[in-house]
């Protein structure tokens, strides 16, 4: 969870590149607060453990029908479909590779 914030943390540095990537990666962190705050309550509830299982499919449900906007991290350029580096990876929404990228210089608009 930690490691899913200081990710967020650093993708504000790509305000306007990653902004979808920066949402997802707060979408994420929801998910599991949601997952750790439903074993909690259960906890505290005297629920028995094989319930987290019915949490842990809904949490995986919802991965799979929102995972365009969960998951739009891609490990290939999607032009060219050669590999991404990490900061691209992690921070862009673009999703290509440093050859596929259109150059810009600053206050010059992407062609």
């Amino acid at each position: 969870m930690v490691c899913i914030w200081v990710l967020h943390l650093y993708q504000r540095r790509y305000r306007e590149e990653g902004a979808r990537k920066r949402a997802a990666t707060q979408w994420l962190t929801f998910l599991i607060i949601g997952m750790w705050a439903a074993a909690w309550l259960f906890r505290q509830l005297r629920v028995g453990d094989e319930w987290l299982i019915v949490v842990t499919a809904l949490a995986a449900g919802l991965l799979v029908w929102q995972h365009e906007a969960m998951l739009p991290f891609r490990r290939r350029c999607a032009r060219c479909r050669k590999p991404v580096g990490l900061e691209s990876m992690m921070c862009r929404d673009s999703n290509r590779c440093e050859a596929c990228e259109p150059h810009t210089t600053e206050g010059e608009a992407p062609r």
